[in-house]
């Protein structure tokens, strides 16, 4: 109990009688909104952090090696993975159970002229 009431006095700004009268579904929402918002925050900072890096980066370069793309050169753990073409295939193929491999392979045969 004694972190829900720091958590409730320290990070929230509640005074005892409002946290006595709140719910607690109805303080855990709002402990929810402030990490939220926190995280906001944070990736907002991050944004401009990578922004930055990636001017002073791309000032240093040639024009045919600028990086247009923050998350290519600067990868976020808010981003979303990026993959390439390669990646991308080797999941496909790892996804495949050995049957459809066994296929895939034949196919392949066929197509080279191999069978």
């Amino acid at each position: 109990m004694g972190d829900i009431r720091g958590w409730a006095f320290g990070l929230l700004r509640m005074g005892r009688e409002e946290f006595g009268l709140m719910r607690p579904g109805e303080f855990f929402e709002a402990l929810q909104t402030y990490r939220d918002e926190k995280n906001a925050d944070r990736r907002h900072m991050g944004e401009l952090v990578r922004g930055a890096a990636l001017r002073l980066f791309n000032l240093q370069v040639r024009k045919k090696d600028r990086i247009t793309d923050p998350r290519k050169f600067w990868q976020m753990p808010w981003d979303e993975e990026i993959e390439d073409k390669e990646t991308r295939i080797v999941r496909e193929l790892n996804a495949l159970s050995d049957e459809e491999r066994f296929d895939k392979a034949n196919s392949l045969l066929e197509k080279i002229g191999w069978r």
